[in-house]
């Protein structure tokens, strides 16, 4: 009865060593099985990435700027599988589009220009459809399944830029159509903020705005030129109003870098690498999620140019500060 004690104890110790060890060998192969499990799990997301194809379509990679959108997109999403096709030298976009897609399942399109933008709609694929680079990205607004960055930076922006640069022009004159009256309402509450004299004038055809382009030009400190299909349609009218603000001494704030030639004082777009990503970011809500917050995005980046002859001509304050701001400058 003496010795009970001391065979009882090393057994328990025995016992108790061989249950740790089991455990731990179980915990160990739970661990393993576990492990197996996530990198099986990742190995089948990475699968389904590969498996989903995307169709890119290009207006016309001849043109820089679509060349940097294809490009940057698709960098931006080398875990999917992306075709490429170029509607350059395609006299039957829409034709070979639909044939395209008979041949081919894709989970979504990626338009560049307005050529691809408009091939892909009249055809109506019932797929997501992703696009940049598109001047009149305002008729899609609302459009089912559509998803895009809008061609030029949002009105608060610029207003901000203006203010920015040209401290001193306070009137700052904007031509707009019925298309555009949202955009100048949000303008309008924008410009009190910086404490800007915005005067837009609602035209309801261009022979209006040429009309009245003298008197209103006489009135402001600097023309806001907007992209508006109704107040913009021909390079001949545009000529003749930029003719106009060089005779009165009336800087030209435009959104698109094409106005730089023909007399604009400054430039404020999109940064194009900036704006490929962010369809990117939007492609991969719509394969992952099945969603995105918005339909249209402003551009997040911003490309300024700026002419240096301009602002000698006109004898404008520019702020001092402004310079590191400015993408390229312009003798």
């Amino acid at each position: 009865m003496l010795n009970r004690p001391y065979f009882i104890i090393p057994c328990f110790k025995i016992l108790s060593f061989l249950l740790s060890f089991s455990l731990l060998i179980g915990c160990a192969s739970m661990a393993s099985k576990r492990t197996a499990s996530n990198s099986h799990y990742s190995n089948n997301q990475q699968i389904a990435k590969e498996t989903k194809k995307i169709l890119v379509i290009n207006s016309n990679q001849s043109i820089e700027r679509y060349q940097i959108a294809e490009s940057v997109f698709v960098a931006s999403l080398d875990e999917y599988h992306t075709s490429v096709v170029n509607l350059e030298k395609e006299n039957q976009p829409a034709e070979y589009l639909q044939d395209l897609l008979n041949q081919g399942v894709y989970d979504l399109v990626y338009c560049i220009g307005a050529k691809a933008l408009g091939s892909i709609d009249y055809i109506d694929p019932g797929l997501p459809v992703v696009y940049t680079s598109v001047l009149n990205w305002r008729k899609f607004e609302g459009r089912k399944n559509y998803f895009g960055i809008s061609s030029e930076l949002s009105p608060q922006v610029q207003l901000t830029w203006i203010k920015y640069f040209f401290p001193e022009l306070t009137k700052i004159g904007v031509f707009y159509s019925e298309e555009n009256q949202a955009l100048i309402d949000d303008s309008m509450a924008a410009s009190k903020n910086l404490s800007l004299n915005l005067k837009p004038l609602k035209l309801d055809s261009e022979d209006q705005r040429l009309l009245s382009a003298e008197k209103f030009l006489s009135e402001i400190d600097a023309l806001w030129l907007i992209s508006d299909s109704s107040t913009i349609s021909s390079i001949e009218n545009v000529n003749i109003l930029f003719h106009l603000a060089e005779k009165l001494s009336i800087p030209v704030v435009t959104y698109n870098p094409l106005f730089m030639d023909i007399g604009a004082i400054m430039s404020l777009a999109a940064d194009l690498p900036t704006t490929a990503r962010q369809a990117a970011l939007i492609t991969k809500k719509l394969l992952e999620a099945g969603m995105s917050e918005q339909a249209i995005q402003y551009p997040a980046g911003s490309s300024i140019i700026l002419s240096g002859q301009k602002l000698k001509q006109y004898k404008i304050k520019l702020n001092p500060s402004v310079l590191d701001s400015v993408d390229e400058l312009r003798d």
